[in-house]
């Protein structure tokens, strides 16, 4: 007897972990949106994992069962390095094999509603004023407390948490998310299963919960996922999504996932793979040393130089830059935040200019240039024509937190308004030559490169670098609104337009296992 086998695809794991929340997520095989990316969630229920114990910062210390299911998702190696991040021989033959890309892995964190439990118990005969409450009100017949005290116990409860997200993230885990806290339901009956608490005074300790892990995820850097404004009316959660008083359902669940999803799309920016970045600069072909002369030095991780070849053919015509990206969202390739762009527009050039840009780009001053303060060879991975309009506010296009083995360059090919480069601080580096021509390649961890239209328009090349393969020639790609794949060695190019051209929709470029 023969049987047919028909194969899905390879989905992209989810990993969600904490409390029982997670229960709902349980080996969900999903599409979202009509994307045809797969995705597949993999939970790890953690009951004994509280905001409160899930680290102390003050050792660098993370719950045992924290990292046990780190260590079993694979997550971690055992000696707690990322495992994303290894060099090993298996990883770099195995990644080659398959044709996968290694990158950051998206796990999803459930903390903290066991410990708003926690506190319900010490609220049974207390009420309190939520500021901007809608919908809850206060029983004046329960003793009242203040909302700064409520506030600052939470965030002492919630804090252990937080510090740990700061420390992951450093750590390498930059695809983190976590799932906000869900909404109560209005049932009073099953509020009271649950706790020994009104209904309201369950509902505002979430709020005031949420809005705290809102607060502190945004600081550091993590999606928050809010689901309540479509689980919730009137400040409660909807009958259709309660299961049980306390736990949500699996349609729930669906609205979580399609949020996930998008977020995993929308914040890429700084989520390239460190480790194999820095592992293909030492593979790429090494460079004599730049033409000295070509090559100006105005800051350190600053280099300029004048092309002097007409550079206007490199615009597009006015009426085909547009704000919105011209490709798909993908989950293999960084993207400046989209609402960090404001009035930036930007082109796709057509052929003949990819052209003329990698005989630009790819000798002379503009190969010098590119190099000015790296020792292996460079090939650009975004060439972005774009436009900002006189009078827009100032631009500051994105920064990485890690630059590794990339870079930043912009080419100004016209216009009067100013393109300037500072410090964290806010000290200016550098103020680019207002000439047609002018090039700067800049380490986008160490300057921030400031668009200033107030003295007219600014028409440029936004160009984004990354080291050049093994075997692979100087290219210059556009890929819409991406800037360079997450992970070096494999990555996907369908729809992206290059010169010379790609060969298929993939790239996969052989690493050299570490000794």
């Amino acid at each position: 007897m023969t049987m047919a086998v028909t194969l899905l695809g390879t989905p992209s794991p989810i990993h969600v972990i904490g409390e029982s929340h997670t229960l709902i997520f349980r080996n969900l095989l999903f599409r979202a949106s009509g994307g045809e990316q797969l995705f597949q969630t993999r939970i790890r229920y953690l009951p004994h994992v509280l905001a409160q114990n899930f680290c102390d910062p003050a050792v660098r210390a993370f719950h045992q069962d924290l990292l046990e299911a780190f260590r079993a998702e694979e997550l971690l190696r055992p000696d707690l390095s990322p495992a994303h991040h290894s060099l090993d021989g298996a990883t770099i033959s195995g990644a080659w094999m398959e044709k996968r890309a290694i990158v950051a892995p998206a796990v999803v964190l459930c903390i903290g509603d066991l410990d708003i439990h926690h506190l319900l118990g010490q609220f049974a005969d207390y009420d309190f004023e939520l500021p901007g409450d809608q919908h809850y009100g206060v029983d004046r017949s329960k003793r009242p407390i203040a909302h700064a005290t409520i506030r600052s116990q939470m965030e002492k409860l919630l804090s252990p948490f937080t510090e740990g997200l700061r420390l992951l993230r450093g750590f390498g885990f930059t695809r983190m998310l976590v799932h906000c806290l869900p909404p109560r339901t209005v049932d009073d009956a099953a509020t009271l299963r649950w706790t020994k608490v009104h209904k309201s005074v369950r509902a505002k300790l979430t709020v005031i919960a949420n809005q705290f892990l809102a607060r502190e995820c945004a600081a550091i850097g993590v999606p928050f996922i809010d689901v309540w404004p479509e689980l919730c009316k009137d400040g409660y959660l909807l009958p259709e999504y309660d299961l049980d008083g306390t736990h949500l359902t699996v349609a729930a669940a669906q609205v979580s996932l399609d949020k996930i999803v998008a977020s995993l799309h929308q914040h890429t920016w700084d989520a390239h793979n460190i480790a194999r970045y820095q592992h293909a600069a030492t593979q790429a072909p090494r460079l004599a040393a730049a033409d000295a002369t070509a090559v100006d030095r105005p800051a350190p991780g600053i280099s300029t130089g004048q092309l002097d070849a007409p550079v206007q053919a490199l615009q597009a015509p006015r009426d085909s830059y547009r704000a919105a990206p011209e490709l798909a969202p993908r989950l293999d390739w960084s993207a400046a935040p989209a609402a960090g762009r404001a009035a930036l527009l930007s082109a796709q050039p057509s052929a003949e200019q990819l052209a003329l840009a990698a005989q630009l780009l790819g000798q002379g001053v503009g190969q010098a240039v590119l190099h000015g303060d790296v020792d292996f060879a460079m090939t650009v991975s975004s060439f972005r024509p774009s436009r900002i309009a006189a009078g827009s506010a100032p631009q500051v296009l994105a920064r990485t937190t890690h630059s590794g083995g990339l870079r930043k360059a912009v080419l100004r090919i016209g216009g009067g308004g100013t393109i300037g480069f500072a410090s964290a601080t806010g000290e200016t580096l550098h103020v680019m030559s207002a000439a047609p021509g002018a090039l700067a390649v800049y380490d986008p961890a160490a300057a921030l490169c400031i668009l200033d239209p107030a003295l007219g328009e600014i028409s440029l090349v936004e160009i984004a670098l990354m080291p050049l393969g093994a075997g692979q020639p100087f290219r210059v790609v556009w890929s819409g609104q991406h800037e360079w794949p997450l992970d070096p060695f494999q990555y996907g190019v369908a729809g992206m337009l290059a010169e010379p051209p790609f060969d298929g929709a993939q790239m996969t470029i052989r690493a050299l296992a570490m000794a």
